[in-house]
């Protein structure tokens, strides 16, 4: 986020950063709780000096900021706060804050997840060619041709985050078979085609296998690959986005994966309704996921299957989770090695990371 001249922190002191949202506030204490992007609790203290600003969701200019009064900074809202930061880090002294009202930020996030939905796709790169300027997206059972254009905006993840924010400009070049993909533009369902206007991807691995153990409190599964036997250790953090596949919803799909499969998929009622409808319809697995529970790690147990996205360790034995699907044992049952595909869809990125505080 670049600041205005009369608000932009000097070289001295020294200037410190932190983004996240808003926990509480305590106006006489004169102090914010933020929780920071990363997952750890700041404090930070402000005073009569302090700059306070809002911009509009979606805004980058910090010239188009307006001045607000700590009474306007309320729980949710996103926040920067620009200062010094004590020795421990759990607080700072903040000379400049800049906030995106929650409420306007949902709006926009909700518009967002909204276009994405109805004009996107989430999948994984099947094959790439450059000299069309055109490539194939695996989306469950369907694959889409994507052509770009000179207009198309192409943004790659970071190697440890799935978060839209985290993201660096990227070309057609830099794609591989195997990627994980979104893309955004005019779609044809029909003709399963799709003119991209936005592609965001990453290179990430994907692991379906069984839980031999939980340590919740340290966020550590290990689990045995369905596929290869192969143990793997997934290291769950603060960051990590963990969701549970009602009973209903596995039946439904490994039945569509596989006809014979035994066992008829459980009343619709018993499922989350928006999200079952969806599997009827044959929305794309991503979209799907997208609108399941979170689970805890509590809820984890030896014997369950799972689907984990994530970063590789350097020796490959390690991930370190960025999304974890549980509840799939009707479609390992169903199709094993083809679970990881099945499922490779989901939306890592998710609707409300392409919303972030401008930087």
């Amino acid at each position: 986020m670049h600041l205005p001249a009369q608000t932009a922190p000097s070289a001295s002191p020294q200037s410190d950063r932190s983004i996240g949202e808003v926990a509480s506030v305590d106006q006489q204490r004169r102090q914010i709780v933020l929780k920071e992007d990363k997952g750890n609790f700041v404090v930070v203290l402000f005073a009569d000096k302090t700059a306070l600003l809002r911009i509009p969701a979606g805004e980058t200019d910090i010239k188009k900021a307006s001045r607000i009064a700590a009474t306007d900074i309320g729980a949710g809202d996103r926040l920067l706060a620009v200062g010094s930061k004590n020795e421990t880090g759990t607080a700072v002294e903040a000379r400049t804050i800049v906030v995106i009202n929650r409420t306007e930020l949902a709006a926009k996030q909700q518009r967002e997840q909204e276009e994405w939905q109805k004009r996107g796709i989430s999948g994984i790169v099947a094959t790439v060619e450059p000299a069309d300027k055109s490539l194939s997206v695996a989306v469950g059972e369907k694959k889409y041709k994507v052509q770009s254009t000179d207009k198309t905006e192409f943004r790659r993840y970071a190697a440890d985050s799935a978060k839209y924010s985290d993201s660096q400009s990227s070309t057609l070049a830099a794609l591989r078979p195997g990627d994980q993909i979104r893309v955004l533009g005019q779609k044809d369902e029909d003709a399963l085609t799709l003119t991209a206007e936005r592609v965001v991807s990453g290179a990430f691995q994907r692991v379906a296998g069984t839980i031999t153990s939980v340590k919740a409190d340290s966020g550590e599964i290990r689990l045995t690959d369905l596929v290869n036997r192969k143990p793997y250790t997934v290291q769950v953090t603060a960051r990590s986005t963990t969701r549970q596949l009602p009973l209903a919803i596995a039946n439904l799909i490994a039945q569509r994966l596989l006809p014979t499969t035994q066992g008829a998929a459980a009343p619709a009622a018993a499922a989350s309704g928006s999200a079952l409808a969806a599997a009827r319809n044959g929305a794309d697995v991503g979209q799907l996921l997208d609108r399941l529970p979170p689970v805890s790690l509590a809820d984890l147990k030896s014997g369950n299957a799972i689907v984990v996205n994530g970063t590789p360790s350097a020796d490959g034995t390690k991930i370190t989770a960025i999304t974890l699907i549980s509840g799939i044992e009707p479609i390992a049952n169903a199709v094993p090695n083809l679970l990881r595909d099945v499922l490779g869809g989901w939306n890592l990125g998710g609707g409300g990371d392409l919303i972030d505080l401008p930087q």
